[in-house]
């Protein structure tokens, strides 16, 4: 009898940076511990990798002590929960795992842009008032010795939060979840308060928190492009959170806006249209919430409007609509005296708009800023800081104006136009500005008549004091 030999080969299951072991992307249990189960670009079955994480720190912007119990998210270039919620421990650190679509078998991350949302009990949001969040590109993630989680940390990891005025601090918190879908963008939660409005988007799992809430009567309503939710109203008590609020979708059909955008004055275009909620616009700086996915054209693209554009999908709600929004090198023609340059404000009730509006912009050419804040990120600038533009055409005075970090007009000065070369003004408030704290100055040109013509863009201009 003839004996065959059988060559035995062990099946090798990776547990390091890259695999090809089986495992389920809804069960973590499936991998080994400190991996998780992610997707391989153009392979049907997923692998265990390291995660690629976010790490940073939250911490008081003027003080730099920690910050524990902050909730901090990430949301992707539609507005999109991007991840889970952290919490800061008690040093402020946190760390943020960001679900990524791995390269090859190697676990090699392919990159995508988030942006971080924070917020805590006794600070305001971030983003809000001027700040802005920029997005952080994971493709710079990489592990350590080659091994670990592919990190991205300090820099715009690291978070500063404001603190609230002493009469503000210890409001109780709403906590809850809404009803979400995985076809859903994302889901903006409005508390309209009497006093200012607090704001929140709920993460993949429709889980959210609305920190420091005024005592009263509180109306809270979720707003997400494609669906309407039923408000639920309540009244908040003095010391005691409010837990375990759901938000049920309604099932009632939502609504199209139509409008268009006119080009003028050598605007470079295109540009982009925005909705956000009536209760969180300010005036002052002309910017608001916007429900995940209510822009034209879809989020996540460049500005391509010159001409007609559509929004669909609009909840029930009161908005406001803002055009060239975005640092595009357009801004909405700010004359008051011509048609096509007042803001919109407008009204979704039963699937359709209110009077069947549609709101047409004329669009114009923005002035150039120099310095501080040209760019998209935040500058340092030294006190007292000196403001610096282009010359814009046609312009023979300029206003300009300071918001604190929050919006509030700080100073406001008026200067003549200097042509053929650059703009500058020193400021000379009567109050100094506060080392560490965050600005933002603006100018707005005006013409031979007195009327404005044109204005720097709505997000450059912010720097901090060094």
């Amino acid at each position: 009898m003839k004996r065959i030999a059988f060559l035995v080969v062990p099946l090798l299951l990776a547990a390091c940076s890259g695999g090809t072991n089986p495992c389920k992307l809804d069960d973590p249990s499936t991998c080994p511990s400190g991996q998780v189960c992610e997707s391989i670009q153009n392979q049907n079955a997923p692998a265990c990798f390291y995660p690629v994480q976010l790490k940073g720190q939250v911490s008081d912007l003027s003080s730099s002590a920690a910050i524990a119990g902050a909730s901090v998210s990430a949301f992707d270039e539609n507005g999109a929960p991007a991840a889970s919620v952290a919490a800061s421990a008690t040093d402020g650190s946190y760390a943020l795992r960001i679900p990524s679509v791995r390269a090859d078998s190697t676990g090699k991350p392919i990159g995508r842009k988030v942006a971080l949302r924070a917020a805590a009990r006794n600070y305001f949001n971030f983003p809000a008032g001027v700040r802005i969040s920029l997005p952080i590109d994971t493709s710079a993630a990489a592990q350590a010795n080659g091994s670990g989680p592919y990190l991205i940390s300090g820099g715009q990891a690291d978070i500063g939060l404001i603190a609230l005025t002493i009469a503000a601090q210890g409001r109780p918190s709403i906590s809850g979840t809404v009803e979400v879908s995985p076809s859903q963008m994302g889901v903006l939660v409005v508390a309209e308060t009497s006093n200012v409005p607090i704001t929140a988007i709920a993460d993949l799992t429709g889980s959210f928190t609305l920190f420091n809430v005024p005592p009263g009567s509180v109306h809270v309503q979720a707003y997400s492009r494609g669906t309407n939710y039923t408000a639920v109203d309540l009244s908040v008590q003095s010391g005691v959170d409010t837990t375990g609020l759901q938000i049920r979708k309604s099932g009632l059909p939502t609504a199209t806006l139509n409008g268009s955008v006119n080009l003028v004055a050598g605007a470079p275009g295109p540009t982009s249209v925005v909705i956000v909620v009536e209760s969180t616009f300010n005036a002052s700086l002309i910017r608001g919430d916007m429900p995940p996915g209510l822009r034209a054209p879809d989020p996540g693209t460049l500005p391509n409007v010159t001409s007609a554009w559509s929004i669909a999908g609009l909840p029930d709600g009161r908005y406001v609509v803002l055009a060239a929004f975005e640092n595009d090198g357009d801004v909405r023609d700010p004359d008051p005296n011509i048609a096509g340059t007042q803001i919109p404000h407008i009204a979704v009730s039963g699937g359709a708009v209110v009077n069947g509006v549609q709101p047409s912009f004329k669009v114009t050419s923005a002035v150039s800023m120099v310095s501080p804040g040209a760019g998209d990120a935040m500058d340092m600038a030294s006190a007292p800081p000196t403001f610096t533009w282009q010359a814009y055409a046609s312009a023979r005075t300029y206003d300009l104006t300071l918001f604190d970090a929050m919006g509030n007009t700080v100073w406001t000065k008026t200067v003549t136009a200097v042509t053929g070369q650059n703009n500058a003004a020193t400021y000379d408030g009567a109050t100094a500005l506060g080392s560490g704290k965050v600005y933002q100055w603006r100018a707005l040109a005006k013409g031979t008549a007195g009327n404005p013509i044109s204005q720097t863009e709505e997000l450059r201009g912010v720097f901090r004091v060094q």
